[in-house]
């Protein structure tokens, strides 16, 4: 056995020549090219290890990862265990030098107290297989529940002067808040030079951190490795976009991500490619990824720039037909009447077969306070979830632009307070987020089904239900409204909660009798109040 260096990222230890890891972490061997090339990223060897499990609950698994490049003569490889047990490894490839590298390793399990300490080590996401709702949400690889509720990080990646210090910090903000997934530009049009051809290696393993960072505090990261703009066909063209495809692909393959085809794409006509490449990429990044992990796209809007030319709400009005589309995506856009869209686009999406998970992906951003109102970030989050969404994103224009100190941004038309003393890390409207997260966190919220139809008498019926059990209401204008408890036993007792989403907390509660269409009045209404806010209603059947 020729010699070889194992090294490993986060928590690396050598137990008599075998590697020690525990599931889902990730597991790197570093290995030397002895062939010369140019430019290794555009004509190096192709090099894969492959892992298969010999003992234990790992046995009979085997995946394949392929290496990449990381400057001068040194490839890595990296693979993320999915079961304890044993394992060896051995590589191949056309260059002596990453070709016959084996070895052993060992991989634990971790412990259910280290699991809700971060969840990320639950496994990568993927839809909901079994439960109540199948297909309608997401789960960890273990089958725990998986609520998604993002933040859109983008020019985090792009930044070059920006510190890691400051994005450990945002990270920690939105960690403790309950954001579950940071949505990241992978820096392909701003990292390969003007040829396309030369990855800044530096800024690529600074994003690499960024996203290990983020899973280090159980966020999963979704990552784009392109930004779709106009003639990006001429400019990069289609070899060049799937090379550095491929090499993302490789390179954060063991990394808690999610895939997504490219930031603002347009599948006919933004940047030049058309539907039939969009179509091919997807497919084709399912096919490489051993993980199979999911897959998406990020749209433009009608009466966007971009989508002008191809008006599409969600993927689901173009592509729900592909079966590498894991889960549907919208992007609204900014602007009232586009947020106003989200529970009509949602309900769209939620009635096509087969069933998919669906969300927005990108809002009206809280740009500066009170633009656009905390109120509307709330509608937008509570009327998709409640609509049928599997979770929702919010935007921040501070932490959007990664508006820091030591890289202030200019941001043109976009509103955006250019002092330090604010920040949307805690604007209302991310605080009310961090409220909706821990809300549900709290329920067995993938149970809820969309039931409009249990509300009446109220403009607005957007709720959620396991009839006769539990309902969630979202009452947009205060008031009151009726809430139909007749599919339970006519003597069950039903308690209930009235929150103040603007303060993030219950204000009164009582209990009713079920068996009937139930009223239910806000605690503040008009005239009393002159002005109106909105509310949440929590009911629940009591346990006897």
């Amino acid at each position: 056995m020729r010699l070889r260096t194992v090294f490993l990222l986060g928590l690396s230890s050598l137990l008599h020549g075998q590697s020690a890891v525990r599931e889902w972490e990730v597991f790197e061997i570093r290995m030397s090219a002895r062939g010369a090339y140019a430019n290794p990223y555009v004509e190096g060897p192709l090099a894969q290890v492959a892992f298969t499990g010999v003992a234990g609950p790992s046995r009979g698994m085997r995946y394949t990862v392929a290496a990449f490049w990381d400057g001068g003569q040194e490839w890595k490889a990296r693979f993320a265990p999915p079961a304890a047990g044993e394992w060896s490894y051995a590589s191949s490839s056309s260059d002596a030098g990453l070709a016959g590298v084996r070895g052993a390793l060992r991989v634990d399990a971790w412990s259910e107290a280290a699991k809700r300490e971060n969840p990320v080590r639950r496994g990568f996401v993927r839809v909901a297989r079994g439960g109540p709702r199948p297909g309608r949400h997401f789960e960890y690889a273990d089958g725990t529940p998986f609520l998604w509720v993002g933040d859109t990080w983008w020019a985090w990646g792009s930044k070059k002067k920006v510190l890691l210090s400051s994005f450990q910090k945002m990270v920690d903000d939105r960690a403790a808040k309950g954001f579950t997934v940071g949505q990241i530009y992978f820096v392909g049009n701003d990292a390969l030079g003007k040829t396309f051809d030369h990855p800044d290696l530096d800024q690529v393993r600074k994003v690499e951190q960024m996203v290990a960072c983020a899973n280090s505090k159980g966020i999963t990261v979704w990552i784009h490795p392109w930004w779709s703009r106009k003639g990006l066909n001429e400019r990069v063209g289609e070899e060049k976009l799937r090379r550095f495809w491929r090499y993302v692909l490789h390179r954060m393959g063991a990394h808690n991500v999610i895939w997504t085809l490219a930031g603002e794409y347009n599948m006919n006509a933004y940047g030049g490619f058309g539907l039939d490449f969009w179509r091919g990429v997807g497919a084709w990044i399912k096919r490489e990824d051993p993980y199979e992990r999911l897959v998406g796209a990020h749209p433009t809007p009608p009466g966007w720039q971009g989508g002008a030319e191809a008006p599409q709400w969600s993927t689901g009005e173009v592509i729900h037909d592909q079966p590498w589309l894991d889960y549907n995506q919208s992007q609204v856009g900014h602007g009232r009447w586009r947020n106003e869209m989200i529970p009509r686009v949602i309900s769209a999406d939620y009635a096509r077969r087969p069933v998919k998970p669906t969300l927005v992906t990108e809002p009206w951003y809280e740009f500066i306070e009170g633009s656009p109102p905390a109120m509307d970030v709330r509608f937008a989050a509570w009327s998709a979830i409640l609509s049928g969404a599997a979770g929702h994103t919010y935007g921040g224009g501070h932490v959007w632009w990664a508006h820091v100190p030591e890289s202030p941004s200019g941001v043109g038309a976009w509103p955006l307070d250019p002092s330090f003393e604010t920040n949307t890390l805690d604007y209302p409207g991310a605080r009310s987020m961090s409220f909706l997260a821990k809300f549900l966190g709290g329920l067995e919220w993938w149970k809820l089904e969309p039931h409009p139809d249990l509300i009446s008498d109220y403009p607005a019926p957007f709720c959620s239900a396991v009839p006769g059990q539990e309902y969630v209401a979202y009452l947009r204008y205060g008031g009151a409204l009726k809430a139909d408890l007749r599919p339970s036993a006519a003597d069950g007792t039903f308690e209930f909660t009235w929150i103040d989403l603007a303060a993030g907390k219950p204000v009164r509660s009582g209990t009713v009798n079920g068996g009937a269409a139930r009223e239910f009045h806000a605690p503040e209404d008009y005239p009393g109040t002159r002005e109106f806010k909105d509310w949440l209603l929590h009911i629940r059947k009591r346990r006897e």
